[in-house]
């Protein structure tokens, strides 16, 4: 099949600025894309112009990129209005066969869902409503388009958490759930763990990385513990912050700043890992999750971000709010376990894995 995604949003910006990277293949909609293609089909990505990659590059599939209308307004980062995207819609609707948009709060989505309804599908991330203007906009949206002009269009959640949101205001949610999926050829599991631990994330706060690196500098004073280490991969407002905090706590020989790295560095760290490790207040889904697992390295994390559901589910690592030292401890004593269940969870959550149940499902609603 010929598969048009729509995510106008390649990457999540910070305080609503957008970070132009120098290439897009590393973002879920790449992989995505990716996945379609393994399985056989081709792919296309509708994208917005602010997202555009630095640098020119090579993917195996077509990107078109819109510029936001009255960006203002409608801010590129939250909810981009795409100039020209219907009619290019329009022109180009017979080439498709299959259509996904991400989220049902998107203009993308219901412009796609008025030239191109009858191939729709709506992948559905967000499980709240945003806060923005207390709620209102979005409380609007849902209330009137979502359960009116969007419903039956089938919905599939990223999570359970997005599958129960999103069913309060239409009626064709499904029950089976589809996460993100990731490179798997790319992240490939490793028998050889070493001692370390990874935090993947922007250095920006509501990640809590600086509660993490005082819980680690407990971690590495229990017995037995004293040559652990620390590497915490991406770049952000709060490098230097973090750079006292390490030297105050004199752990500047066990906890490493190594700034920001691309998948491919990424994955040579990640994959040896005793465990990923996540405290974050801020977000919904995280794709360092599945980058994590499909690596076979165990997770821990707390309650937040809502794929915490299949860690805790399938024991692919310790789940708990207000994790400390000693879970560490226990990370790093039930590493075989959670490694093996990783493996086996693996196959479910690489991109072409994750492109095969959307594809089923879309035969089986559509």
């Amino acid at each position: 099949m010929n598969i048009l995604i729509v995510n106008l949003i390649l990457t999540t910006a910070e305080k609503g600025v957008i970070t132009r990277r120098k290439s897009i293949k590393d973002t879920m909609a790449s992989n995505f894309a990716k996945g379609f293609i393994k399985c056989g089909h081709t792919a296309t990505i509708l994208a917005s112009e602010e997202f555009r990659p630095t640098e020119d590059n090579d993917y195996p599939f077509e990107v078109v990129y819109f510029k936001s209308v009255m960006p203002r307004v409608f801010k590129p980062a939250l909810l981009p209005y795409p100039k020209g995207f219907t009619k290019w819609l329009r022109e180009n609707k017979h080439r498709y066969d299959m259509v996904i948009s991400v989220e049902s709060f998107s203009i993308a989505t219901l412009l796609t869902a008025r030239v191109m309804r009858d191939k729709l599908i709506i992948w559905q991330e967000l499980s709240l409503h945003q806060h923005k203007f207390f709620k209102i906009p979005s409380l609007m949206w849902y209330n009137v388009v979502v359960r009116g002009y969007l419903n039956g269009i089938p919905v599939i959640g990223n999570t359970e958490a997005a599958r129960d949101f999103v069913a309060q205001y239409t009626r064709s949610a499904v029950p089976e759930t589809v996460t993100h999926g990731v490179n798997g050829e790319l992240l490939v599991p490793c028998e050889e763990m070493k001692r370390y631990f990874v935090i993947l994330a922007r250095l920006v706060p509501g990640k809590n990385i600086d509660k993490m690196i005082a819980t680690f500098a407990r971690f590495i004073k229990l017995p037995g513990f004293e040559d652990y280490h620390l590497n915490i991969i991406g770049d952000g407002e709060e490098e230097q912050n973090l750079k006292a905090l390490i030297g105050s706590l004199g752990v500047g020989e066990n906890v490493h700043l190594l700034g920001f790295k691309s998948h491919d560095e990424m994955a040579q760290i990640l994959n040896k890992a005793t465990a990923i490790l996540i405290n974050t207040s801020k977000d919904l889904s995280m794709v360092s999750v599945p980058e994590s697992i499909v690596s076979g390295t165990p997770v821990l994390m707390n309650t937040v971000p809502c794929n915490h559901t299949y860690v805790r589910n399938d024991s692919l690592g310790i789940v708990k709010d207000n994790w400390d030292e000693h879970d560490l401890a226990e990370m790093v004593r039930r590493y075989p376990e959670f490694h093996e269940a990783c493996k086996r969870k693996r196959p479910q959550l690489t991109a072409e894995g994750v492109a095969g149940s959307m594809v089923a499902l879309f035969k089986k609603y559509k």
